[in-house]
């Protein structure tokens, strides 16, 4: 195949921006010791990591420790108005999980505030309680995992990006992205600007709803800050990071508008090459948006979705959405299991933001977070069970891990709580 030439069935690459030229990555890979090492660095694993001759359990923690760093990136061919009414250039923040080396394993593990998430003015209207915490797998600022045979290169990464759903943030689903870095995967989440928990609070309290505007400038700007992290992540993150991160294997997953994020970037940049949505919109709405019809993109997808979502009702999004599927498809769905099953934000206190916007929010945020929801503990296995089986077969060349893509792997986790089903292209 000619080098410039897109593989049948994939949209057409975007622009990768400015890229360091190769003998400046070999001289720094040298200087950071992540180039050929005349001994071996590599460092013993409790089990061995998906690959060809491994499949993990995916439900489980996997055998790498974690590490956790935030890098901002600015995107100068696009502008935007910040809070303040100042314009500039669009700005977001994104959370990077990695591999990281043995001396994280037994370290302090970040318990996240997301009160802290909140600029000041916002604050004013909670208690740190109100908004939960989350305790996660990750040492914060942990160095990155640099194992190396003698005479061998270092290992690298396949890279998955995570995107967060309408007026959520990067941090909403630990239980999944911290995961995904335990078994071998530098995972970047960024926080969409323009549509997270802070510019929702905002929009609510000021006008006592959510704005269609806001929500269609977002369809606007989250593939484009995906892209943007494509071709801009590898100068962005950190160096030791960025040493181990192979950005030839790329994974896209979100919940609820992050899935829509997911799918609509499958259809505008070649460089995806799985998807797992979680709790997705319908393919009408994709097809608003799209650069390519999904029904032609080839890449393996996965549809994960709730039986109980009052939010994104299954029947009329996911279950039509993934018949449309023509290429490698599986679908997951859990019957007890509302929207926001699929992530952490049920720790948010309904009561306390209700009076903090002066609006009952109640049948909004207990959508899969209430009595009568499957439990976490039940949920959040299988979730990472068939999402992170995915990415390790189709990233990690795991065969073995299409085991986890089975009704007999859910019904092992979580026996007579949904429906898993596969299918090959069509």
């Amino acid at each position: 195949m000619p080098e410039n030439s897109v593989p049948s069935g994939r949209a057409a690459k975007w622009p990768r921006g400015l890229r360091a030229k190769s003998f400046v990555v070999v001289a720094l890979a040298g200087a950071l010791g992540c180039g050929p090492s005349l001994t071996s660095t590599r460092e013993a694993l409790p089990f061995a990591a998906a690959g060809v001759d491994a499949a993990p359990d995916p439900a489980l923690e996997g055998p790498y420790p974690v590490g956790v760093q935030t890098i901002t990136l600015v995107d100068d061919r696009r502008t935007e108005t910040n809070a303040a009414g100042v314009e500039g250039p669009r700005t977001f923040a994104i959370e990077v999980w990695y591999p990281a080396r043995e001396s994280a394993r037994d370290d302090d593990k970040e318990v996240i505030e997301l009160f802290d998430e909140l600029p000041a003015d916002l604050q004013e209207d909670f208690r740190p309680e109100d908004l939960g915490s989350l305790p996660t797998l990750a040492v914060r600022n942990a160095p990155a995992r640099q194992d190396a045979d003698a005479g061998a290169d270092v290992d690298v990464f396949p890279l998955v990006i995570f995107s967060h759903g309408k007026g959520g943030l990067r941090l909403q689903s630990t239980f999944y992205t911290a995961f995904l870095a335990s078994h071998g995967y530098v995972v970047a989440a960024p926080d969409h600007t323009g549509d997270t928990i802070v510019e929702l609070l905002r929009e609510v309290k000021d006008s006592g709803n959510i704005q269609a505007d806001s929500t269609v400038q977002a369809i606007v700007d989250r593939p484009l800050d995906v892209i943007a992290m494509l071709d801009l992540l590898e100068d962005l993150l950190p160096e030791d990071v960025a040493a181990v991160t192979d950005l030839s294997r790329v994974g896209m997953t979100g919940h609820s508008f992050g899935a829509l994020t997911s799918f609509l970037v499958a259809t505008a940049d070649s460089r995806i090459d799985v998807v797992v949505g979680q709790t997705p919109t319908s393919q009408d709405v994709i097809a608003l948006q799209q650069r390519t019809p999904l029904q032609e993109v080839s890449i393996p997808m996965v549809i994960q979705s709730a039986h109980l979502d009052q939010t994104l009702p299954e029947d009329t999004n996911a279950r039509p959405l993934y018949d449309t599927l023509t290429s490698s498809k599986a679908w997951l769905s859990l019957s007890r299991a509302g929207h926001f099953t699929y992530s952490d934000l049920c720790v948010l206190d309904v009561d306390a933001i209700s009076a903090a916007v002066d609006l009952d929010v109640s049948n909004v945020l207990d959508d899969g977070c209430g009595p009568d929801a499957i439990p976490a503990p039940l949920a959040q296995p299988a979730i990472r069970s068939s999402a992170i089986g995915a990415f390790n077969l189709h990233l990690r060349g795991s065969e073995g891990s299409g085991l986890f893509l089975t009704q007999a792997a859910l019904d092992k986790i979580a026996p007579g709580e949904g429906l898993l089903q596969s299918a090959e292209a069509q």
